[in-house]
């Protein structure tokens, strides 16, 4: 890259249907080009993509589709911006706070691992994933009974869209995975 080039960055977005991709200059925050990609799977609110019924509450969705977003809507982007890919200084993700992903210590999704693509606790937890309501009443009662004072700040209850009651659950019924 010249001297004095413009540089530019990708904000990638990871929604609840699509992943959008946003290309910004750099120096002044110019928005460039942009693509979005619907994710493959969607919202999967009845069944895994085995057909495995899902109960009630559950929201999940398939990591494969997120490598698909960066796959597709990232180029697509920056080739819509008009800029030379060598000229991305950095690339920027979001998702919401409480999606939560099963990993294993080297970052493989468990769905994708053999043997896990038929177990719902393998998949990412939608922020909207309510399946937890269970595990977050009973941290509530625990955190009430033992006076914890930081549950005021969270309005006295935990919430089933949070991580930590998610987190309760995502280990239940899954065999250790290396």
């Amino acid at each position: 890259m010249m001297a004095g080039a413009e540089r530019y960055v990708v904000g990638v977005d990871f929604g609840t249907l699509s992943g959008r991709a946003l290309v910004v200059r750099a120096s002044d925050g110019a928005e460039m080009g942009s693509a979005v990609h619907e994710l493959a799977h969607g919202v999967m609110e009845s069944a895994l993509p085995s057909g495995r019924p899902l109960a009630p509450d559950w929201t999940l969705q398939h990591p494969a589709d997120y490598l698909e977003v960066l796959g597709t809507a990232v180029p697509e982007a920056v080739a819509t911006a008009g800029v030379d890919p060598g000229a991305v200084i950095g690339i920027a993700t979001d998702f919401t706070a409480c999606t939560v992903l099963p990993v294993t210590s080297a970052g493989t999704p468990l769905c994708l691992l053999d043997g896990l693509a038929d177990e719902p606790h393998a998949y990412v937890k939608l922020w909207k994933h309510h399946a937890a309501q269970a595990q977050a009443d009973r941290i509530t009662t625990t955190a009430a009974e033992k006076g914890e004072r930081w549950l005021a700040r969270y309005g006295g209850r935990i919430s089933s869209e949070w991580q930590l009651a998610k987190a309760q659950t995502s280990g239940s019924s899954l065999p250790a995975a290396g």
